[in-house]
């Protein structure tokens, strides 16, 4: 079977295909359409066509089908989490219990927010009139990362639809498989065709397509800096959302409460295999309780579960693709050579993967101790 695109409310084929891969197996998944200049273009001029009717449908009526979604979302929340997980490597406790439920609970807010945006009328001098209006801005370009592919399109997906725009969603080639079905599951919710399209492909040709169809109105994207930079420059003057890369820090005084602070930072950088933008990679902590810290936080790193992202029990499971795991890893031996001391975890492979994980991206939770900020692991 073939994902294919959502454009128009129609499943469209490509000439060409990409395969993605299963994280975990290193094996494949299925076969995927890969979208370019035509595709996007289809795209785009049926949310064009659709826009007028949709932005002038009462925002009572949007936020009912917003609902009505966030219901489906939650219904299927097992399949959905599944193809998460076998789709990036995730834990499926943490798709199945957090990133997938969340989705649903986006569709559900923004079904509330739609409805109180209204204009304002301000009472100023006799001579002026002052007011405030709240009006779609048309047709809207989502892009989205491949860590938290289908919560964080639906987190871009939601507002953008609620308060009468209409999109085309472009998920990473990386993670394909949810945002095939957000398209499937937004026609059964009843949103009326071209209001949510759905086009696959790679960021070099689908992505940068969509980021400078000059029908385009606005830009939401979600990723790595540099990728935000060349979207501007190749877009031009359209409005923007950014989400960017960072480099988090956690600061951690010897008045916290010890356990609750070793517990956030925990979360913070191994929680969604440690693949966010909001991952807390430094820890900065007050010299009267830093050797107690590290000792705590790397006995804790090392009784992380990794392994199989389909067995509950697993607590991290696969990086997204080998290349990935291999730029982790070679920093991890860059931190050794730059002379950090490693309290938990290594570059090594964990031990006791069963056979069917051997190819499997896996990386034990590494913690560095005595980190100098001119060290590449600090930048």
């Amino acid at each position: 079977m073939t994902i294919k695109h959502w454009i128009d409310g129609r499943e469209v084929d490509s000439r060409e295909t990409f395969t993605t891969l299963n994280p975990a197996t290193g094996e494949a998944i299925t076969e995927v359409a890969s979208g370019g200049e035509a595709e996007v273009d289809a795209a785009v001029r049926a949310a064009k066509e659709a826009f007028p009717k949709w932005a002038n449908t009462p925002a009572k009526e949007r936020a009912k089908l917003m609902r009505k979604l966030g219901e489906l979302i939650e219904k299927n929340v097992p399949t959905l989490a599944a193809l998460e997980t076998q789709d990036t490597g995730l834990p499926i406790a943490q798709t199945s219990k957090q990133l997938i439920p969340r989705a649903s609970e986006n569709f559900n807010f923004f079904a509330e927010v739609c409805v109180q945006m209204n204009g304002r009328t301000y009472p100023v001098d006799d001579q002026m009139l002052n007011y405030t209006l709240y009006q779609p801005v048309g047709v809207c370009a989502l892009v989205s990362p491949w860590n938290v592919p289908f919560m964080t399109a639906t987190w871009k997906t939601a507002p953008c639809l609620a308060l009468g725009n209409t999109a085309v969603l472009k998920m990473s080639e990386l993670s394909p498989l949810t945002a095939d079905q957000l398209g499937r599951l937004a026609l059964e919710a009843g949103i009326p065709r071209g209001v949510l399209n759905v086009v696959q492909g790679y960021g070099a040709t689908a992505g940068d397509a969509l980021v400078r169809h000059p029908d385009v109105r606005a830009v939401s994207f979600t990723g790595g800096t540099v990728t935000g930079k060349r979207i501007m420059e190749r877009a031009g003057l359209k409005k923007y959302s950014m989400e960017l890369g960072g480099k988090s820090p956690v600061l951690i005084f010897d008045d916290a409460d010890f356990d609750r602070a070793l517990d956030a930072s925990l979360f913070t950088i191994f929680s969604i295999n440690g693949e966010r933008c909001t991952a807390g990679s430094r820890i900065f902590v007050q010299r009267t309780i830093y050797d107690r810290f590290v000792q705590e936080f790397s006995r804790r790193a090392n009784n992380l579960v990794v392994g199989d992202p389909s067995d509950p029990a697993t607590q991290l499971g696969a990086m997204i693709t080998r290349q990935h795991w291999e730029k982790v890893t070679g920093y991890i031996r860059i931190g050794e050579q730059e002379g950090a001391r490693i309290v938990a975890g290594g570059a090594d492979k964990p031990a006791g993967l069963p056979d069917h994980l051997r190819n499997g991206n896996f990386v034990r939770p590494t913690v560095f101790a005595d980190v100098d900020n001119r060290m590449r692991i600090a930048q």
